[in-house]
């Protein structure tokens, strides 16, 4: 199971995991979620937390608050500085959060690249996935780029069981090794890793892919020898929202464009000790009849609102959820709080031309 798998179940009612469900491991997380995993695989250490506001957070405490800043500093990380807003609100400037750092080349046919993750807590990743179908048996390919460092770890296969390493032949001449091997039974999974440059690694996940063990490895070594590393094209999203508090960057920013026939989005904010924001958008669906029921209306909108978590249903095609707490939350009310934020939020719609590579700020 990849990010995406996660992602999917990122709808407007999806509830806020505690921090104790978090620790109970991935193999709880998702039963708690409902979902299953699909294929036998590694899980690596502190990567692949599930597309749900809860899982944003990261561990690691200390803050001080002084004249109306509140300094945090993450355990191994940059200190995280939250700037007040004013009345006529600090507009801080940030960078696009979705950055493509690795790209399919060639891929089976019939699929495209329709969701991304980047992710900047313990261990930092980008991942793109490719993936057919609606259902959570398509077929999925799924490639994990590495922030520069040393090699990640094997983790467990499902049921606890240690990952090791399976010899393979070299990607490109670098290093490579299995992780979960094709074998001769007919399933249809493999992870594969390799050593792209100096200090660099990557995976690939494949689940569902047509093909005995030989023609499975030809498949993914064609993917893994034309995949390429190291790009910085800003991918769009379907929003724009403005007044997100300057200091912040985001520990995380997920995007589905298509996979399981849906569009959504995720991006989430973490300053220590506890605080965090959340924002997010998945298309509507009449069909879903367990969202809360709405309580007032923002912007014309039926929306469920309380001071921390704000559902908002049906702008221009998709639900909004925002959720907040802690010093950012702070720093929200001092420009209308969730309300506030919402009204400076703009929903582009499904048509990828209408989309922005600028959509924080």
């Amino acid at each position: 199971m990849n990010d995406l798998d996660l992602v999917r179940t990122m709808r407007v009612d999806a509830p806020i995991p505690s921090q104790r469900r978090l620790d109970t491991g991935r193999e709880q997380l998702l039963a708690a979620i409902d979902s299953p995993s699909v294929a036998p695989r590694a899980a690596g250490a502190g990567r692949r937390f599930g597309g749900v506001w809860g899982l944003l957070l990261a561990g690691g405490v200390a803050a001080v608050t002084a004249a109306g800043v509140a300094m945090a500093t993450r355990t191994g990380g940059s200190p995280v500085t939250l700037h007040n807003l004013t009345p006529a609100a600090e507009w801080a400037k940030y960078a696009d959060p979705l950055v493509e750092r690795a790209a399919f080349g060639w891929l089976p046919d019939g699929m495209r690249a329709n969701g991304y993750v980047a992710d900047s807590q313990d261990e930092k990743y980008f991942q793109v996935t490719a993936r057919t179908g609606k259902a959570k048996g398509g077929k999925s390919v799924t490639l994990t780029a590495y922030e520069r460092g040393t090699e990640p770890p094997l983790g467990y296969l499902p049921g606890g069981v240690p990952a090791k390493r399976i010899p393979a032949m070299p990607i490109n001449g670098h290093r490579a090794y299995w992780i979960f091997k094709p074998d001769p039974s007919g399933q249809s999974s493999f992870e594969l890793r390799w050593q792209y440059a100096p200090n660099r690694w990557a995976d690939l996940e494949g689940d569902q892919i047509p093909g005995d063990s030989a023609e499975l490895t030809r498949t993914a070594y064609k993917i893994a020898e034309s995949a390429t590393f190291g790009g910085s094209r800003p991918i769009a999203l379907p929003l724009h929202v403005g007044g997100v508090p300057g200091g912040l960057q985001p520990d995380r920013t997920v995007l589905n464009n298509g996979a399981y026939g849906q569009v959504s989005v995720i991006i989430g904010y973490f300053a220590e000790p506890s605080s965090e924001l959340g924002i997010g958008i998945v298309e509507s669906d009449l069909r879903n009849n367990t969202k809360p029921r709405p309580n007032t209306r923002l912007r014309g909108y039926p929306a469920y609102q309380t001071p921390r978590l704000m559902y908002v249903y049906g702008v221009n095609g998709f639900d909004v959820q925002l959720s907040a707490s802690g010093s950012i939350l702070a720093e929200l009310n001092r420009t209308g709080g969730l309300a506030g934020l919402f009204n400076r939020m703009t929903i582009l719609g499904v048509d990828e031309a209408n989309w922005t590579t600028n959509p924080v700020n």
